[in-house]
């Protein structure tokens, strides 16, 4: 059966199927190369065809959905305006999105995909349906066909098969597609542009991994030109004072510090910390009153009254109370202990960011240390988890210390940068870790300039006295000072 990709390119998909599901595990990987080939492609070709089975089952649901709320249009009409009415899609679109396990928004498009090729595009499915063009290929067909007018679908359909398309690599068939759409309604393509303009979007994801998140922007192609030229030109800024580095990687750095230097950006941070009582026996019980939220011992959070801006007692045990044992830092080894100036944080895993992904620990400790990151605590029910009481108020760390260093500095500290303080970032001269977050050590700097310091090679130190000496790529030095309050300097 498997013997050659020539021999599967013409088999029935159903019949492929069944020989594929007949094989076992190991006799996969016992197969020589070719033989593996041909397996490949057979998967593929049973994944087409059962994509658009599934398809033509999804336009089923909704036709029916549709059927019915159709139906029950008088038995709402009876009922009074009370009675809300929902629309067989959002009907169908909620059951299946529950059966497949996607949310409801995005299963109502592919729905809305669904119905397109099944209703308004039968050859498309037909070779689908017969294992012959992949879903990906499918579907970049159909998001081509949007600029098309439904009653010339069929037009649009037969310009993109023109010629065949089974060979056809997917993004070579979206051009097609594309330009198949345009001879279609040449007169629409403005009106096409502007609805599509209005629907310009940026969504966010959590990315492939822990500590990374996924931005995806669908743009006007001549914003999106000047959004890449900018990126894109302080990428290659950055890319000449580090050869070597990833090319990717700066553009994201370039993108961050461009945006940083046009937005006023802040961050807070909530810590949470589970609720426990300590009951007569000298043990700890579970606390299932609401009220009782101020017995909360002090976990090992890393949590100070020396890391408040303001003194409190909202850790303070009640007379009696321990704080709860959670096994102590030097026992566990999957999280982030970081310790100087009387400061202690612990992070025992990471953390979930709504809509974002995950933070690793060290990302962070980064953050609680930073002196412009906002604080709020809170309490959480130590058997389920979830938040019992939340301080109404908000703490800054480290912002007498942030005053301090802006107030010193009053500009951006690089060279020439007359940026004012309290629209630059701090940043730590002695990169944290490694370095305190104390006066001493900070300095204020624009987004951009920031972006010099830590991408293009920039390099700086600063003396007790508030002074910074920059180092440039070529090894030229700058000095810049704090600001001067009596005018010494201009003397």
């Amino acid at each position: 059966m498997f013997e050659s990709v020539q021999d599967v390119q013409g088999a029935d998909p159903a019949v492929l199927a069944g020989a594929l599901l007949a094989l076992t595990d190991d006799e996969i990987a016992d197969l020589p190369v070719e033989q593996a080939e041909a397996l490949a492609l057979a998967s593929q070709r049973v994944v087409s065809a059962v994509t658009a089975r599934q398809r033509s089952a999804m336009e089923t649901v909704a036709r029916r959905c549709d059927e019915r709320a159709e139906l029950d249009a008088a038995d709402v009409v009876a009922a009074g305006p009370r009675r809300q009415r929902l629309s067989g899609h959002a009907v169908a679109a909620g059951s299946l999105a529950a059966l497949l396990h996607v949310s409801p928004r995005t299963m109502s498009t592919r729905i809305d995909q669904a119905r397109r090729v099944v209703c308004a595009l039968p050859q498309v499915q037909a070779l689908a349906w017969a294992g012959d063009l992949e879903p990906y290929r499918v579907d970049a067909v159909v998001a081509e066909s949007a600029a098309a007018p439904p009653e010339r679908l069929h037009e649009f359909e037969a310009r993109v098969l023109e010629g065949g398309i089974t060979e056809v690599s997917c993004a070579a068939l979206r051009r097609r597609a594309r330009r198949a759409a345009d001879r279609c309604a040449p007169d629409d393509a403005d009106r096409h542009a502007a609805l599509a303009r209005g629907r310009s979007d940026v969504r966010v994801r959590p990315g492939e991994c822990t500590g990374m998140t996924r931005l995806v922007a669908d743009l006007p192609t001549p914003m999106a030109m000047q959004v890449w030229g900018a990126v894109d030109g302080l990428a290659g800024e950055y890319a000449r004072a580090n050869p070597g580095q990833r090319i990717g990687a700066l553009r994201a750095d370039a993108l961050a510090d461009l945006i940083a230097a046009n937005a006023t950006i802040s961050t807070t941070i909530e810590l949470v910390a589970p609720i426990t009582n300590q009951g007569p026996d000298g043990d700890h019980h579970h606390d299932t009153e609401q009220g009782n939220g101020h017995h909360a011992a002090r976990p090992d959070l890393g949590v100070s009254a020396e890391c408040l801006d303001e003194p409190t007692d909202l850790w303070s045990p009640e007379p009696g109370d321990e704080p709860t044992d959670l096994g102590g830092c030097e026992e566990l080894d999957d999280g982030v202990l970081h310790d100087h100036d009387g400061t202690v944080w612990f992070v025992s895993s990471h953390t979930e960011v709504p809509l974002l992904g995950s933070l690793l620990p060290s990302d962070v400790v980064d953050l609680l240390n930073d002196p412009d990151v906002t604080i709020r605590l809170a309490r959480s029910d130590s058997v389920t988890g979830a938040i019992r009481w939340q301080d109404p108020t908000t703490y800054r760390p480290g912002a007498r210390t942030a005053r301090a260093v802006r107030s010193r500095d009053g500009t951006c500290r690089f060279p020439g940068c007359a940026t004012a303080a309290r629209r630059c970032q701090l940043d730590h001269v002695v990169r944290h870790p490694d370095g305190p977050t104390t006066v001493t050590n900070l300095q204020t700097l624009c987004a951009t300039h920031h972006g010099f310091k830590h991408h293009a090679g920039w390099q700086v130190s600063m003396d007790g006295r508030g002074i910074c000496t920059w180092t440039a790529p070529d090894g030229r030095t700058h000095t810049t000072h704090p600001m001067d309050r009596h005018g010494h300097q201009a003397a």
